[in-house]
């Protein structure tokens, strides 16, 4: 509800689609009213005192109590207009809901020697006494001569900068009321042998309100037929129908007030009627350490709850075979069914009349977790029974907290780590390892991977898990370890260029290792080739490690790095057995030369030459080219000793 400033403004708006744009004496110091029925919500015409100042459209009718630019005739100088007003107010109908909004610097103080009690008395009000000359003000209540009941009301933030004559104030309300009819649907009743009698208790509450019940007999086929189309009589013989074409019966009960709008009060209705059985749930029979919160958590903690259920046949008639229970776990906030817990479970034998069934109920509730609620129904309305609601169970609540974390996922090249774009065998062996320590949850089977290879410029092509080129395992003794060996070039070595490798994990909770695949590049060159070999750090200050790649599918059978001195004496010859563990691609020896000669002794400080030779006598091995070759010459390197 904006109010309006100076000269300007919205006022009461209570069709958003049509406001109401039109000039209500904006010009003068005023109140704007509209007066809504509390029934239909819709404007109403008071003209007992009147007649009054309207303005705005039909269906947007405003009131109030000024002339336009009329410095006399408004409600700060003119108590004719202040008591036309009083008068207004005690005119509105009881009940009626009133919204009022000031226009151009009210003076209050003027207006509560006559107003002051219509406002706070009738309507409510809490700011009217607080109120200063030139406030802005709106109001929203239901006018009750007992004491109106403020809806809402606004005035001025005195917080603020602003002067409060300056500001406006806005809030939006909504008013409800009640509908002119409304109908009420039993459940179905039944199955019965014999039908006996409907007892209703039905009170209309006004003298306007009226209703209508009806009786409907359903059949075997669920096709509804009208069997008494108004029930006048509190009880109705039902044993004139027949129970075996009409095995179910509904009432429908249809209730109308469009005056007051009350409906008539359903106290009660009820049908008897013969031969169905009756049951029990007997949690009183069941120790109550069963159902403890404590036992069911601990329970839980193992993937398995265990309780038992027992049953009483209170009639003198029998349950048809089998007789079964219904069991699901609830969610205690929302209440509703947690999924995939739900399932039915048979009796070992079916209670006689007056007799007592047990059944032991196990569920598996691995991977269920939040505050849960066991929930037993015997006999979900599988066969006719009198009543249903006193065949459920439910147990105490309890709590099962999941401590899970994602799975961690590892790849390995060969038994290696590889950077993004590295040189790798033709025929790698890929190494896919899935860790997770879900204990309940076990993977099983190789569908927790998924697996793409896309090579540069074509299309990423699905890995089938279960075929040839991978071998699945799982260790299971503590959590779950799943590996996935994957050899690309098992049937055909891959073609050189370069290759995409991503790899997503899940674990049985479907959690995925990681919010994005894992994504790997690597380079596959089938030649045979080594590149020039480089001492690092070089000048040698300490050690010095050797740097070099290789490609295609296998090492040399054996290679040395001679070092000699300018005069071309060699001083050290470092075989490929000292070098430590190397493949293909590019490489970091283990070895890290300390500058000593074969004997182990200090070298001087300075230049030193050194080459690579390997045992190729077929002439396989190539020469790979890289940007340090410049600093070679006839596949001659220098190092330097600094220390």
């Amino acid at each position: 509800m904006p109010t309006f400033n100076i000269k300007s403004g919205y006022g009461i708006i209570t069709d958003p689609l049509q406001p109401p744009g039109i000039d209500c004496a904006i010009q003068s110091p005023n109140l704007i009213i509209a007066v809504l029925d509390e029934h239909s919500l819709q404007r109403l015409n008071i003209t007992q005192g009147g007649p009054y100042l309207t303005c705005g459209l039909p269906n947007q009718l405003f009131y109030h109590f000024a002339v336009n630019g009329d410095t006399l005739d408004n409600l700060n100088n003119s108590a004719v207009r202040q008591n036309q007003l009083k008068t207004f107010l005690s005119n509105v109908p009881d009940g009626a809901y009133v919204a009022i909004i000031s226009i151009n610097r009210l003076r209050y103080a003027s207006l509560l020697p006559i107003l002051g009690s219509s406002f706070s008395t009738l309507l409510g009000s809490k700011l009217i006494t607080q109120l200063k000359n030139g406030d802005p003000w709106a109001l929203v209540a239901q006018k009750r001569a007992s004491g109106g009941r403020l809806i809402q009301e606004a005035g001025p933030d005195r917080t603020q900068p602003l002067p409060a004559y300056s500001q406006g104030v806005e809030f939006t309300t909504q008013l409800t009321t009640p509908g002119q009819s409304g109908t009420i649907t039993s459940t179905l009743i039944g199955p019965a042998q014999q039908w006996q009698t409907l007892f209703n208790v039905i009170k209309p509450v006004t003298p306007t309100a009226h209703y209508t019940l009806q009786l409907v007999g359903i059949d075997a086929s669920n096709k509804a037929t009208v069997l008494n189309a108004n029930v006048k009589t509190k009880n109705l013989d039902l044993t004139g129908y027949s129970a075996t074409t009409y095995p179910y019966m509904q009432l429908q009960l249809s209730l109308r007030d469009s005056v007051n709008r009350v409906p008539p009060q359903l106290r009660q209705w009820l049908i008897t009627y013969k031969g169905v059985p009756e049951g029990v749930v007997r949690r009183d029979l069941v120790a109550a350490i069963k159902y403890d919160s404590t036992t069911l958590r601990n329970q839980a903690a193992t993937g398995k709850l265990n309780f038992p259920v027992r049953f009483d046949n209170v009639s003198s008639d029998a349950f048809a075979n089998p007789l079964q229970l219904q069991v699901e776990l609830l969610n205690a906030t929302t209440g509703l069914p947690v999924a995939s817990t739900k399932k039915l479970i048979p009796f070992p034998h079916v209670p006689a009349p007056y007799d007592t069934a047990t059944v032991n109920v196990t569920m598996d509730v691995t991977g269920v977790f939040g505050h849960l609620i066991p929930h037993i129904f015997v006999n979900p309305q599988l066969q006719p029974e009198l009543y249903y609601f006193n065949n459920e169970l439910r147990l105490n609540a309890f709590t099962v907290r999941d401590n899970s974390v994602p799975p961690t996922l590892d790849v390995a090249f060969d038994g290696r780590h590889i950077l993004d774009g590295e040189l790798v065998s033709s025929r790698p062996v890929i190494d896919i390892q899935l860790k997770d320590a879900d204990k309940l949850r076990l993977i099983k089977d190789a569908s927790a991977f998924t697996l793409f290879l896309q090579k540069d410029g074509q299309t990423a092509v699905p890995v089938d898990v279960n075929g040839a080129s991978v071998q699945f395992s799982v260790d299971v003794s503590s959590g779950s370890l799943a590996k996935l060996e994957y050899r690309p070039g098992l049937s055909k070595p891959l073609d050189d260029g370069l290759y995409t490798l991503r790899v997503q994990g899940r674990n049985a909770s479907n959690s995925a290792a990681g919010t994005q695949d894992y994504q790997v590049r690597f380079q596959v060159i089938g030649a045979s080739m080594i590149s020039n070999v480089f001492p690092y750090p070089n000048p040698v200050t300490s050690k010095a490690k050797f740097v070099f790649t290789l490609t295609g599918n296998e090492l040399p059978r054996n290679m040395k790095i001679q070092i000699m001195t300018l005069t071309g004496r060699v001083v050290r010859e470092i075989f490929m057995s000292e070098l430590g563990s190397l493949h293909i691609g590019n490489n970091v020896t283990d070895y890290a030369w300390d500058g000593t000669d074969q004997y182990g002794d200090r070298l001087a400080n300075g230049t030193y030459l050194y080459r690579v030779s390997i045992d190729d006598p077929t002439g396989e091995y190539k020469k790979f080219s890289t940007a340090g070759d410049q600093a070679f010459k006839n596949d001659w390197g220098k190092l330097v000793l600094l220390r």
